[in-house]
């Protein structure tokens, strides 16, 4: 009985770890996501003062 317990607990305990691996994967890909998402919003704001500039010229 003791080894079936300790499997049981081994079995919970690493479903516990990959749960948590993959919630830290996933807040990494959304902030991943959203430093991609302002870095797009910068270049269209340089394209867009860029082409600002040029039309004033």
């Amino acid at each position: 009985m003791p080894d079936r317990k300790k499997r049981a607990q081994r079995r919970e305990q690493q479903a516990r770890e990959v749960e948590e691996s993959q919630a830290a994967l996933r807040r990494s890909i959304s902030e991943t996501q959203r430093l991609m998402d302002e870095s797009d919003a910068m270049l269209a704001r340089h394209r867009r003062e860029r082409d600002e500039d040029d039309a004033e010229e």
